[in-house]
Parts: structure tokens; C-alpha cells; sequence
């Protein structure tokens, strides 16, 4: 079933978009367990993620070994894909080859005649905060009702999901109210965009103040970097990589401290900030020497809007709040 987004021009005309479907039931993230060749007691688990409407790009992990293959199905309608490729475990060459039809996959490695069988499902994971509910004394900045209360919108086209959430287009949006240290909460799903590549790929960005950039992207499956999801712009590369496949709900808990400045204005103390992805600790209290690009201002204060970047790619947002820090 397909959603309607309805989109409020500046309190003027309305308009009625197509909402994201998951209409892609190969991608995701999926578990399994091998059936033979004395692999029984080895892990394994793969994402799987969509490189165009019909191909595939497969990262399967055996235990601690990281394989690649590439796989496709029949059509942009088809619910069955096939992968193959080449793989290397314990030294010695196997051909992978593996069916996925809806959400169960089976396939087997072989070399020399040896033939070791495995299956796999597609499994879903449910960050451990989404939806969070704000504790006393946070400020409830968005909660599916309340945009225009809280949220500038110039001359910006704000578009309203029927999930509780709104969708970033026309212009950044920023918080009528400034905040220094605390707590925010925030919640966002990337659109699935299987043929872009990189920053291209569902872009947007939480900015802390309006000066300290939190990536958001749909990088699944991708490793680690300060310019995809999770890195702090131009400054810090995450931890680890904890993105959920587009089309799932994510979670950004971040633990902002602003700079210190004394009494004339000179700054004594950077900002820090510690990011838990997806109930993953991705930034560690870590420092911020300076603002990132694209903010409201690359001039560093002790208080500042909440900015959330538009970069032409329908991310969208919704329970967002923030808890101030106490003293």
C-alpha cells in the first residue's frame, strides 16, 4: 500500500507526492547458517544492497571473513534474484552461487567437489530508541503536528507525511529556537536511490547548532567515512558503520557539549559531541575544532538553531527532540 506525503507550500497550495514503498524485497540485512562441510557452528550474515533496479552487490560475512558477489533478477518486478562469485576461506577457492526469492535465500560454496550448503532469511533490526519518548523537560521540537510551531519555514515547501514524519525539500529547515549543551533525539529515514553512488545517495545532514554536521545518508553496506552516514563533515570518521537498509527507520541519540568562550569572546574550550547510531556508539565524546561546512554560520557560539540540510534527496524526519543540559 502506497502513502500520500501532502505538502503544504508556505501555508498556500498543497500538493500530493508518492510516498516510499519497500517495494525492493531482496536488499536488507539477512542471517543464516551453513548445513554441512563442518561449517555448522560458523556465523553468517549478509546485506545485500540494491546497486541499480535490477542488480545487486552482496557482502556475506563467514565468521570474520568478508566475501563480495554480485547478483540480479529478472526485472524491476521480480521477487528472485541470483548471485555468484568467487570466495576465499581457509585458503582455499570456493565458487559461491545463492538464490534469493522474496525474503529466504540458499546457496552453497564449492571447490574440488566439496559442496557446503547454506540458508539464509531476511531479518529486520529495530534500533533500540526509535520511538523514544521525550523525557521531562525536553523540548519537543517535532512530533508529526507541531512543524510550523517550531520550525522556520521561509519561502520552503514543508511536506507532512501521514507517518508522523516530515519530509526535507526546497531549503534547509531550521528551529525558530537556539540551544547550547544537551540531548537530541532524532529519527530519519532515507528514500531507497539504487542507481546514485556515494554522497549522492539520499543525502541530508542533522546539524548540531546549525554549525556541526552529522551526516545523513543511506550508505548500507558501506564501510565507514567522514562524508557518509554517521561521519561528522570534513572532521570525523564514525566508529563503525551502523546504517540500516533505505526505507527503514534509524535513530541518531547525540550528546552535544557547545564551546566555552570567556569574557571577551575568545573560545577556550571546543565543542564535543558523542553520536550513538542506531543504538551504536559511532563518536566517543569526541572534540569539534570548528564548524563543518554548509551550517548557518562557521562562526562557533555558545548557543544555535537546530538545522536540518535539504540536498535535493527526500530523507525524511519525525520525533525529534531535545533535552537540555542541567547547569
Amino acid at each position: 500500500m502506497r502513502l500520500s506525503v501532502l505538502c503544504m507550500l508556505a501555508g498556500a497550495v498543497a500538493a500530493v507526492f508518492p510516498a516510499f514503498a519497500a517495494d525492493n524485497p531482496i536488499q536488507g540485512n539477512w542471517k543464516g547458517r551453513f548445513e554441512g562441510g563442518g561449517w555448522e557452528n560458523r556465523t553468517l550474515t549478509a546485506q545485500i544492497v540494491a546497486t541499480s533496479k535490477v542488480n545487486y552487490r552482496v557482502h556475506l560475512y563467514v565468521a570474520d571473513v568478508k566475501l563480495t558477489l554480485e547478483g540480479q533478477r529478472a526485472g524491476e518486478q521480480a521477487a528472485t534474484a541470483e548471485f555468484s562469485g568467487p570466495a576465499v576461506v581457509d585458503t582455499v577457492s570456493y565458487t559461491v552461487t545463492a538464490t534469493a526469492e522474496n525474503e529466504a535465500l540458499s546457496g552453497t560454496f564449492a571447490a574440488d567437489g566439496t559442496t557446503i550448503p547454506f540458508k539464509m532469511n531476511k531479518i529486520y533490526i529495530t534500533p533500540p530508541a526509535l520511538g523514544a519518548a521525550p523525557p521531562e523537560g525536553a523540548a519537543v521540537l517535532f512530533d508529526g503536528t507541531n512543524a510550523e510551531a517550531n520550525w522556520e519555514r521561509s519561502p520552503a515547501l514543508w511536506c507532512l507525511a501521514g507517518d508522523g514524519a516530515m519530509e526535507v525539500c526546497a531549503s534547509n529547515l531550521v528551529t525558530k529556537q537556539a540551544h547550547g549543551s544537551g540531548q537530541l533525539h532524532i529519527e530519519f529515514l532515507c528514500p531507497l536511490m539504487a542507481e546514485a553512488t556515494g554522497q549522492g545517495r539520499a543525502n541530508s545532514g542533522v546539524y548540531v547548532q546549525g554549525r556541526y554536521e552529522v551526516q545523513v545518508l543511506d550508505s548500507f553496506g558501506d564501510d565507514p567515512a567522514d562524508n557518509l552516514c554517521g561521519g561528522i563533515y570534513k572532521t570525523a570518521t564514525p566508529q563503525m558503520s551502523a546504517s540500516l537498509p533505505p526505507e527503514e527507520w534509524q535513530t541518531y541519540d547525540i550528546t552535544f557539549t557547545a564551546p566555552a568562550f570567556d569574557e571577551a569572546g575568545n573560545k577556550v574550550q571546543n565543542a564535543r559531541i558523542t553520536v550513538i547510531h542506531n543504538g551504536n556508539v559511532i563518536h566517543d565524546n569526541i572534540e569539534l575544532p570548528a564548524c563543518t561546512p554548509g551550517g548557518v554560520s562557521d562562526q562557533e557560539a555558545a548557543e544555535g538553531v537546530l538545522m536540518l540540510q535539504d540536498h535535493g534527496n527526500r530523507v525524511r524526519y519525525r520525533n525529534i527532540w531535545f533535552l537540555p543540559a542541567q547547569g
